[in-house]
């Protein structure tokens, strides 16, 4: 059947049952609760992750509106589980990166990736958020600037005082005003760890010594620097807090409910109305059905699947769709494009030739009882502060063309965009200041240290991950044209994942980031005048024997991971002009009844991990529907 009749499949219902905790053979008819999906909500969200469900709790709440969410995972325990809980994607080979593949692992369980990241809990700069409202058209100040996001990350944290007992040497501080608090025990929590890692007392004190290394007085307050990191834990257990705790244990609402096991196949329009989605039992092989929303449909599906969607729903490319034999509904060139994640290599390491003392503040400490987590150390610098070159570097950018760098026949609107997105960012780069964008973020305390976490023993060594935290390279995440028009159904074809193209390393520019980062770690860890010095540091990775910037280039291209699984942009938030997907109001350009909630609106990767600022969206995206409720908008 062409996927273009895939109207012409059988609405029927499967009768089967399924349980609330495991995974089984789902019925299209029951949802997690053992209750009986309704044939129409007033709100429909396509995914039960970390934004879906973040608003379904909020338009849940009052009551007032019935609210479906749809995964395609199940509920579980939370954690990482390659294959398990994860998605089985593999990407497209990398030319940059020697035509290598990598695993694409997001979330695929109850809770999305808040349900197997690594807890790490992080804002990006002010630059970061002030660049998105520009580029939705709404200048500097608008409302996804960071002053007006603040109340979001306020709202979608809950933050838990760190502990008195660490040392006051280590300069322990947090200004309440950028943190929520009291917000119950229904909440994401934040906070630090209860012990600190052997190395960080020298670390910190060698580090904050660096020509124009910020120390902000809170790690959360959109300045760049010497800070530490925050996890997503639960205070009272230890346990992970992520947006299935937070948002779905416990609420028992009845107009709240939760389809698991399921794909979404389709959003249904009625012209260019979304009226509902189209919906097959996981694996595609049962009945479809077709379940209604009064009001609005809610992509909540992620980066990878949100434009996987729409493109199989008609929104998207032209060309790509017509040659996947989709009727094109709206022609929407962003749906796919803009496709952004971190970058880092593996790894820069040095060993110490005299081990760093460790201080008797630290030795004396006793591990907190409940066993939660250490606190981690880390770094975010801007460019000045890697690279002298960096003036030079943001002039090529801005001199470069944009469509050179870009996938061939990239539409204008695509080009045009991304021209502004370089225009920012090298003004940003230019600007130096304590909140402008980062490009280098390392953990100076990563998760493991050598040869021991004992924290009466200095540990032999140190091994860096440094992250390209704003890359130059653009991707794409678009459906396999072949492979559709070629299926047999449109359940069939929503099966097919999508190929995912990071294209790292495309812009020759980023190899030039990740060479001043390596030669930036160097001057720091082993400059005979460098304030780690005394320690007599050698490196081991890249090695010494690495040189010129051809050595580093091919060391490099070996070395990188094109993600840290911070994939974003996908239906960027940006002026449709400009090659973006949805309005400052996250509503689909040339729909009605469609908006986007998830990560894949994000127009600029976050200098940051990327869990932080979904809640934030989540949390803005639930205020703008709740403003057209009042304002009486919908269908």
């Amino acid at each position: 059947m062409p996927l273009s009749r895939g109207t012409g499949l059988a609405w029927a219902l499967a009768g089967l049952w399924i349980t609330a905790s495991l995974p089984g053979v789902l019925s299209q008819t029951t949802n997690s609760k053992g209750g009986t999906i309704k044939e129409s909500y007033d709100y429909v969200i396509v995914g039960g992750g970390t934004s879906g469900l973040t608003v379904g709790d909020r338009l849940s709440e009052s009551g007032k509106y019935s609210v479906l969410a749809i995964e395609y995972g199940y509920i579980e325990p939370d954690g990482l589980r390659l294959g398990q809980n994860t998605y089985n994607i593999t990407s497209a080979p990398a030319a940059g990166l020697n035509n290598k593949t990598f695993s694409v692992d997001v979330g695929c369980i109850v809770g999305g990736s808040s349900a197997v990241n690594g807890r790490a809990l992080q804002r990006g700069t002010k630059d970061d958020y002030d660049i998105w409202s520009q580029l939705g058209g709404s200048g500097p100040d608008g409302p996804w600037s960071w002053k007006n996001l603040l109340k979001y990350f306020r709202k979608g944290l809950q933050l838990v005082p760190p502990n008195p007992d660490i040392p006051a040497d280590f300069n322990f501080t947090v200004d309440y005003k950028y943190w929520g608090q009291n917000n119950g025990n229904k909440s994401v929590f934040a906070m630090y760890g209860n012990t600190i890692p052997p190395n960080a007392y020298p670390l910190y004190q060698g580090t904050k010594q660096l020509p124009g290394v910020n120390v902000p007085e809170d790690g959360g307050n959109g300045e760049l620097g010497l800070l530490y990191y925050m996890q997503a834990t639960d205070p009272r257990t230890g346990n992970r807090s992520y947006a299935r705790t937070a948002h779905w244990d416990g609420l028992n609402r009845p107009n709240y409910d939760l389809l698991v096991g399921t794909r979404v196949n389709r959003i249904v329009f009625e012209g260019t109305t979304a009226v509902g989605v189209q919906t097959t039992p996981r694996g595609g092989t049962g009945p479809s059905l077709i379940i209604k929303a009064k009001k609005e449909v809610i992509l909540a599906a992620g980066t990878i699947h949100t434009p996987q969607i729409l493109q199989l729903s008609g929104v998207g490319p032209a060309n790509l769709l017509k040659k996947a034999g989709i009727k094109v509904k709206v022609d929407l060139p962003g749906v796919g494009a803009n496709f952004q994640d971190h970058t880092f290599v593996s790894d820069v390491s040095f060993r110490w030739g005299t081990p760093p003392p460790i201080p008797q503040s630290l030795i004396s400490q006793t591990p907190a009882s409940n066993g939660i987590s250490r606190t981690y150390l880390g770094l975010s610098v801007p460019l000045s502060v890697v690279s002298a070159n960096y003036s030079s570097i943001a002039q090529t950018l801005l001199s470069q063309s944009s469509a050179s760098v870009l996938p061939p026949d990239s539409h204008p609107s695509i080009v045009k965009g991304y021209s502004s997105q370089k225009s920012l960012l090298a003004k940003s780069i230019l600007s130096s200041k304590d909140t402008s964008l980062s490009y280098l973020r390392i953990s100076l305390t990563p998760l493991t240290v050598l040869p021991t976490d004992n924290p009466n023993v200095s540990p032999a060594g140190l091994s860096l991950l440094p992250i390209n935290i704003h890359p130059f390279s653009r991707g794409t995440v678009y459906i396999d044209a072949v492979k559709t028009k070629a299926a047999l159904s449109l359940a069939a074809a929503s099966e097919i994942e999508p190929i995912v193209d990071y294209r790292a390393l495309s812009n020759p520019l980023d190899i030039s980031l990740v060479i001043s980062q390596i030669r930036f770690l160097r001057a720091v860890f082993t400059s005979p005048n460098g304030p780690f010095a005394a320690y007599n540091a050698t490196e081991i990775n890249p090695g010494p024997q690495l040189q010129t910037d051809a050595e580093l280039e091919k060391w490099i291209r070996e070395k990188t991971s094109p993600s840290v699984y911070h994939p974003v942009g996908t239906c960027a938030k940006m002026e449709r002009s400009l090659g973006g997907v949805v309005d400052e109001s996250l509503r689909v350009y040339g729909t009605r009844g469609l908006r986007i909630i998830d990560a894949s609106i994000f127009p600029l990767v976050t200098g940051a991990t990327t869990s932080m600022s979904v809640y934030a969206v989540a949390e803005k995206a639930a205020d703008l529907i709740k403003a057209d409720q009042k304002g009486g908008h919908g269908h």
